[in-house]
């Protein structure tokens, strides 16, 4: 295995002993100081935009909304991807739906996992303030675990920084 599979191994290894084989609290995520995650450039404000899934997504994800680099702000197409949304949430009683957060691969576990989740927790208070009851609406993040769509450039970073709306 090369090590950058090494690193990746790793790396997953400490996630799941940090968070997936103990019934504790898992530990707090601080952001990355300057030093472990420098800013990329200067650039002007980041905002959401709504697209559509691939087609192979599409029956378990109707939706997902992208976000810019290192952003978590709803943009004018998330919002109104996120309205649909709540609209069918509150015309169907039973139905329940996981905003799950995505990062792209920059950044390190840690960092990603907390952006990921910040990602998820920006689609649901903005569902619940729709008038969505927060108990339909779960959150995760996945951090860059489950990349969508797969490359090293900036076109496959930008589409795997999302939040896919799942309905189980």
């Amino acid at each position: 295995m090369k090590a950058h599979g090494w690193f990746v191994l790793s790396c997953l290894v400490s996630v799941v002993s940090a968070f997936g084989c103990s019934h504790q609290t898992p530990p707090a995520v601080q952001a990355p100081t300057a030093a472990e995650n420098p800013p990329a450039t200067k650039a002007a404000p980041v905002v959401a935009r709504a697209e559509t899934p691939p087609p192979t997504m599409q029956s378990k994800n109707p939706a997902s909304i992208y976000f810019d680099f290192d952003s978590s702000l709803l943009g004018d197409g998330a919002r109104d991807t996120l309205a649909k949304v709540a609209t069918k949430l509150k015309d169907h009683d039973a139905t329940a739906i996981s905003v799950q957060g995505n990062c792209d691969e920059l950044g390190t576990v840690e960092y990603n996992l907390a952006l990921g989740q910040q990602r998820a927790d920006a689609a649901k208070q903005y569902l619940v303030r729709m008038g969505v009851d927060p108990h339909k609406v779960q959150t995760a993040s996945y951090g860059s675990q489950r990349p969508l769509y797969p490359g090293h450039d900036d076109s496959s970073r930008a589409k795997n920084r999302r939040d896919d709306i799942v309905y189980p």
